[in-house]
């Protein structure tokens, strides 16, 4: 190594003397055993390490920037070092060896285990002087060594776990809740690309992970703060040989919950650093209709329930004990963001503003104006948004009748079909305003009124069912029927009715007049009944046929026997 020393000076003025041979190759320079390559740019010698770039090959992601003040360097971290004297050199790709040092061309092995980068700066510079005049030294670290954590606790792979440098806790983890593959730039990415999936793993305690550091001092992570409500302190980065311990989650371990005018309501498990902020945080913020100015905290203690109002101001610091229930109050006072729909047949169809439950019908329809000349209003209905808050009380359940009714399965059946086109359907007569005024409008509620077609939809067991104009005066059943081709072979005359347009009532044709958008419905036979008449009135053409023959052959018989009679007389 001294010989190295010695010779290398006069190779850089060999190496100065001739640039231009060395700047488009790279060479073993004689007496050094190490590839040295001119650089213009640098304005300087670069050499890399064949063995770090190996090492490098792998790709792992970083979150944050490494303080050279710090970061302490240890065996399989990656740097380059940049030494400035009368030529510049650049060192490419050193690894640190477990036994905490790097091998440097003219230099030799300098230790820099467990040395800040800013303290392995200044070994390099001391190194370098014994060669270079007045030397300055750099260190760049290129890729950071991978993390090694002892994850314990009711995971379903513990024991140590390696993960990328400058993992957090969730990607730490990942590989003792999830199988990963060896690592890899592949799976490291993976592993720090599905970490929510760690919420979804059971019944884990992902809001008290203790990670115990080696030198005695402790963290807590809360994952459900960190994915939920992006507090990344929440989720620390870790540090080689950091022991991480997970729990198992019981029916009996404490819990809190937020529920109220509030975007996702939640019950989780407790924290020890949970304030009214953070869960609110947690459950994606506040409703438009929400109250923010205060919460009510509902606590359970020696046998009592206490209801404890919160200002705002106080909500960061609150301490917030085990099994606390927080609710968020609605603002009533403000205008809530409530509307209706009207569609079809009037002067402006569109949405509307409404107050929930107070505005009528009545009130929705003058908002939208006067009907059209085209309208049909005995046809009109409303439908209603349906949202479980405010369910109405004697919403139809079939469910609910199937457990009760002595129904049999075609009762059952008929049940779900009569749910299924009545559902959240209220029938209205836009002519009748005492009734409009008595039909109360909800937020998302829908008012229809159709176009009036002036038709008669005639269908069933007709010859050429279809749309058959209404003149407007009032006309027989069966004139439409006729119209419509007449029966076809399976009607049953005794089975016609006119359904209603809008309301969708059958009645029988002596039972109402017959107007615009209503539908004739002519009734079929059952199959089996009508090939039982078909059979029936076979056997009874070939029995009166028998009958027939019969009396002609006895008249035949009966006539022989006269004529032989007579023919013996005479």
């Amino acid at each position: 190594m001294n010989i190295i020393r010695v010779l290398f000076p006069f190779l850089l003025i060999v190496l100065f003397i001739s640039p231009n041979n060395l700047v488009a190759q790279q060479e073993s320079q004689p007496g050094t055993g190490f590839n040295f390559q001119f650089n213009s740019a640098l304005e300087g010698y670069y050499y890399q390490d064949a063995l770090g770039s190996i090492i490098g090959d792998q790709i792992y992601t970083s979150d944050g920037v490494v303080d050279k003040n710090t970061y302490q360097l240890g065996p399989n971290d990656l740097i380059t070092v940049g030494i400035e004297a009368s030529e510049n050199i650049v060192l490419r790709a050193l690894v640190v060896n477990p036994q905490g040092d790097i091998i440097i061309p003219m230099l030799g092995s300098v230790n820099v285990a467990n040395q800040t980068i800013a303290e392995a700066q200044e070994t390099i510079n001391e190194a370098a002087k014994e060669v270079f005049r007045n030397p300055n030294s750099t260190i760049t670290l290129e890729r950071a060594r991978p993390l090694t954590v002892y994850v314990s606790g009711s995971v379903p792979s513990p024991g140590k776990h390696m993960a990328p440098p400058f993992s957090r806790v969730d990607v730490a983890i990942y590989g003792s809740i999830y199988k990963v593959d060896r690592p890899s730039s592949v799976s490291n990415l993976r592993a720090a690309n599905n970490t929510i999936d760690l919420l979804d793993a059971g019944p884990l305690s992902f809001r008290n992970i203790l990670i115990t550091h080696a030198d005695g001092s402790t963290d807590i992570a809360d994952l459900v703060a960190y994915f939920k409500a992006g507090r990344v302190d929440k989720n620390p980065v870790v540090k080689h040989g950091d022991r991480i311990s997970i729990k198992r989650l019981s029916n009996d371990s404490p819990r809190v919950s937020i529920s109220g005018a509030i975007n996702e309501e939640f019950e989780l498990e407790y924290s020890e650093t949970d304030s009214p902020s953070l869960l609110v945080d947690i459950a994606g913020g506040y409703k438009p209709e929400a109250d923010t100015s205060r919460l009510f905290l509902y606590r359970h203690e020696a046998g009592q329930t206490e209801k404890i109002e919160i200002a705002k101001s106080d909500w960061n610091s609150l301490k917030i004990k085990p099994n606390d229930r927080i609710v968020i109050p609605v603002n009533r006072q403000l205008n809530p963001s409530t509307s209706a729909w009207v569609y079809g047949e009037v002067e402006i169809p569109g949405n509307f503003p409404i107050q929930n439950g107070e505005t009528t019908a009545f009130d929705l329809l003058n908002l939208s104006g006067d009907l059209t000349n085209n309208a049909l209003p005995s046809a009109a209905y409303l439908v209603r948004a349906g949202t479980l808050e405010n369910e109405i009380p004697n919403k139809f359940n079939a469910d609910l009748m199937k457990r009760t009714s002595d129904q049999v399965a075609q009762g059952f059946e008929y049940l779900d079909l009569e749910t299924r086109l009545s559902q959240n359907k209220v029938f209205i007569d836009l002519t009748d305003d005492e009734q409009l005024k008595g039909v109360s409008i909800y937020d998302g509620d829908r008012l229809y009124v159709p176009r009036n077609e002036e038709t008669i939809f005639v269908f069933g067991q007709i010859n050429n069912p279809g749309y058959y104009p209404f003149s407007g005066n009032p006309q027989s059943v069966y004139n439409y029927i006729d119209r419509a081709g007449g029966f076809a072979l399976a009607a049953n005359r005794e089975r016609i009715f006119i359904i209603k347009a809008g309301s969708g009532t059958w009645y029988r044709p002596d039972e109402t007049t017959l107007e615009s958008g209503d539908r004739i419905f002519i009734d079929r036979n059952p199959y089996d009944e009508l090939n039982a008449q078909r059979t029936y009135e076979v056997q009874r053409q070939q029995l009166k046929n028998t009958r027939i023959q019969l009396i002609m052959t006895g008249i035949t018989t009966i006539t022989g026997i006269i004529t032989t009679y007579v023919a013996i007389t005479r």
